[in-house]
């Protein structure tokens, strides 16, 4: 069964437009909300008073945030900015990687990068992924048929020599 999310707190944060959210499971998200104060028709209010943007709570029952000014903000919603930003590392892609049981060239083929970059990102493991791979990533596990209109099967032929045919015929008869 899906539940929905819960505010059970919010409070403004240090950065202008940032929230720090903590749910009613306990965990806590850090949220910039400055895309949308400078995009949005009604949340452009704050760009006028950043001081009443400060002045946020949960709203009664825990479904999303409000102001004084009448706005407010669903929590499922707020999730998803939450879960949007945060940063993914090399573990993520690896994860990843594992998951779709995919190989360092497919991965590179998908992001249009070298194998070398994707070893690179795996091996600094705790180090952030570019932000349009992360991206990437979200979007690809939220929806598969986005992967699936990227991901082309690549086979990875074993490294070395081949075997001559005389000696797959000896090593055969052995």
């Amino acid at each position: 069964m899906f539940e929905l999310p819960k505010v059970a707190n919010v409070s403004a944060g240090n950065a202008p437009f940032t929230i720090v959210v903590t749910w009613a499971d306990k965990t806590r998200s850090k949220v910039d909300m400055t895309g949308l104060v400078a995009r949005s028709k009604h949340f452009g209010v704050f760009r006028d008073d950043p001081k009443g943007f400060r002045e946020v709570r949960p709203t009664e029952f825990g479904g999303g945030i409000e102001w004084d000014n009448g706005l407010d903000y669903g929590a499922d919603t707020l999730k998803l900015l939450a879960d949007e930003q945060k940063v993914l590392t090399g573990r993520d892609l690896a994860r990843f990687e594992d998951e779709f049981r995919l190989n360092a060239e497919e991965l590179a083929h998908v992001f249009e990068v070298t194998t070398r970059s994707i070893s690179n990102w795996r091996r600094f493991s705790r180090k952030a992924l570019p932000a349009t791979v992360a991206m990437a990533l979200r979007t690809f596990r939220r929806d598969p048929t986005a992967f699936m209109a990227h991901y082309r099967p690549i086979e990875v032929k074993p490294r070395g020599r081949p075997k001559s045919a005389a000696s797959k015929r000896n090593s055969g008869s052995k």
